[in-house]
């Protein structure tokens, strides 16, 4: 599932992501040698064997995957939900999309719409016929793209699936995407008494980076000792984007870190 969080307080942008990726194995149990007694009429009936219906068991994939990127040096998008989409993990199609569009680099707003094609276009490849046959509320993709325009700090939320969403955020503040359960049990305790909520306005940036690891950190630790399998976990990515030096890493895990260094030369 994931949890990122993306803060704009009056110094930059910061942006957080756990590392921990969840996948799906469908079980079927068997029962053999089986006994059915008729209720009514009290007789047997004997079968060998008798399948179960199939059923989706969670389990912890990773805890190291890429969830937090930089796109062309300026901006910063981090992913949740599908992590793989028709073969590849979103970091990899992140940056083909970076790529195709290196030589001519598309504003935030523009970048949003570029983002929604692309991955549109692969989930049809996963699932053909998604546009008719899925739910309406069916987003398996989302994505925060941070970045500044004319100086102002800028996060777009966006929701792929059926009918795909782009929300913006332009407003000093915080934006979570993922699993938001236990960050949204905190933010209610802001709004039954106003002296308890977050001031984002009066955040320094190591400030925000400690917020936004503390919240990450403190859902992967409410999920080890809650009855659900972990959807949040791992080393937390953390990344600054300010107007004057673009994206920059704030901490990252050490084999991104060397991919990206051989990438450069």
């Amino acid at each position: 599932m994931s949890l990122v969080v993306s803060l704009r307080v009056p110094d930059g942008i910061v942006v957080c992501a756990d590392s921990l990726s969840t996948a799906r194995t469908n079980v079927q149990m068997v029962l053999e040698d089986l006994q059915i007694k008729c209720p009514e009429c009290g007789s047997s009936i004997e079968k060998d064997r008798l399948k179960l219906p199939v059923v989706p068991i969670p389990f912890s994939a990773s805890s190291f995957t890429q969830k937090l990127v930089p796109l062309f040096e300026r901006y910063s998008i981090a992913s949740f939900g599908l992590g793989i989409i028709y073969g590849r993990s979103a970091m990899y199609h992140l940056r083909l999309l970076e790529m195709e569009h290196q030589e001519n680099i598309p504003k935030l707003e523009e970048l949003t719409d570029k983002l929604v094609s692309y991955f549109e276009s692969h989930l049809e490849s996963q699932f053909p016929g998604y546009k008719e046959k899925a739910p309406e509320d069916w987003f398996p993709i989302g994505f925060h793209l941070n970045g500044y325009e004319d100086q102002h700090p800028r996060t777009y939320e966006i929701f792929v699936g059926k009918k795909s969403i782009i929300r913006k955020h332009e407003l000093i503040g915080c934006t979570i995407g993922g699993d938001m359960t236990v960050v949204q049990k905190l933010w209610e305790i802001g709004k039954k008494d106003s002296g308890l909520q977050f001031k984002y306005g009066l955040l320094s940036l190591q400030d925000a980076v400690d917020l936004g690891t503390y919240l990450i950190e403190t859902t992967s630790s409410f999920q080890r000792f809650a009855n659900v399998v972990p959807t949040v976990g791992g080393a937390v990515d953390v990344a600054l984007v300010t107007p004057f030096d673009g994206f920059r890493w704030i901490r990252e895990k050490s084999l991104s870190t060397m991919v990206q260094r051989r990438e450069e030369r």
